[in-house]
């Protein structure tokens, strides 16, 4: 039975990641403007050029990117590349997909990593905290706060932080190289702006359990308060520990706007200039990543909470086994 669920998560995972590349590559289809005019340097107001010869080089981009074909095949033709670990070729540089990616990943994890830490410990601090002072003043600071960070835009907090200690107090150098002295206010604004959703998890999860019987029970025994959130906390722990996993995931495919205000080389950085000039391969290698990147931490996730708790085998197999009732009796309804 154990087998059975972790292979229909497994089978939802590749399904989901298939509708997500032909999204994908939909998407880019239907994006205005023309990625060969990118790729020639063309500008709606270039003038002076053989049109006879433009057109014809122009003919060869397309046929060479599969962009003369119609959309269906052009999907197939890249998902048979991709299969094989082929992205293609940047138009801007010429250089294979997976080698430009693979550059970037090692800048792009240290700094999500990175965030990752700082992100955990401020969400189960000021979460705890705001938890056990729940209704009191401090519990409505952190609240306020939360809704605060989260309602700011992250260039905004990124630029806040990059003029005041950069320009101002000249403690962050401005430049584009991953580098360790470089990595530490990119990292504490990413961290920052992903707290919020940490800081409610936690006092959410430490709320529903110090609210249970079993934690009164245990303080009428008189044990100290110390030893009963601690037990509580223990409890809230594995939900706590599944978002923070989803939230690395996020943090890798989401760190474009940071990666490109503090000029950090990893993925954000490469896909917005890959943006800015319509590098299909580039965008869709990008973007098939990154939700390859969620799709497989959220299976893992996924499969480690199923072996963990065996509540949720459980309640899954209940579930698996009503739908089977149900069709079961769908189909003498209809034969009889």
């Amino acid at each position: 039975m154990k087998r059975n669920m972790i292979f229909r998560r497994i089978r939802s995972a590749l399904i989901t990641l298939l509708l997500s590349s032909a999204a994908i590559f939909a998407l880019m289809r239907f994006a205005p403007g023309d990625p060969i005019d990118f790729a020639l340097g063309l500008g709606p107001g270039d003038m002076g050029v053989n049109m006879d010869m433009l057109n014809e080089r122009k003919a060869e981009l397309r046929k060479q990117y599969d962009l003369d074909e119609n959309i269906f095949i052009q999907y197939v033709r890249w998902l048979k590349r991709v299969v094989r670990f082929d992205l293609g070729n940047s138009m801007r540089t010429k250089i294979p997909i997976t080698e430009e990616l693979g550059r970037r990943i090692p800048a792009t994890l240290l700094l999500s990593f990175t965030a990752l830490v700082i992100e955990s410990v401020i969400g189960l601090l000021a979460g705890f905290y705001s938890a056990l002072k729940a209704g009191k003043f401090q519990d409505g600071f952190i609240r306020i706060l939360c809704v605060l960070l989260g309602s700011l835009p992250a260039f905004v907090i990124s630029l806040a932080a990059l003029f005041l200690f950069s320009v101002k107090l000249h403690w962050y150098d401005i430049s584009s190289r991953a580098e360790l002295h470089r990595l530490w206010l990119p990292a504490i604004v990413l961290g920052i702006i992903g707290s919020p959703q940490i800081i409610r998890m936690v006092r959410s999860e430490m709320l529903s359990e110090l609210g249970k019987p079993y934690v009164s029970a245990i303080q009428s025994c008189g044990l100290p308060k110390r030893m009963v959130v601690y037990g509580a906390f223990r409890n809230a722990l594995l939900p706590i520990i599944t978002t923070l996993a989803m939230s690395f995931a996020h943090l890798i495919g989401g760190s474009v706007v940071i990666e490109s205000i503090f000029n950090w080389p990893g993925l954000g950085n490469y896909a917005m200039s890959s943006i800015l000039i319509h590098d299909y391969p580039a965008i869709q290698g990008y973007t098939l990543l990154t939700v390859a990147s969620i799709i497989v931490i959220n299976l893992i996730v996924e499969t480690a909470y199923l072996l963990a708790d065996p509540h949720v085998r459980r309640s899954e197999s209940r579930s698996l086994k009503a739908a089977r009732e149900v069709r079961t009796h769908e189909k003498k309804k209809v034969f009889n």
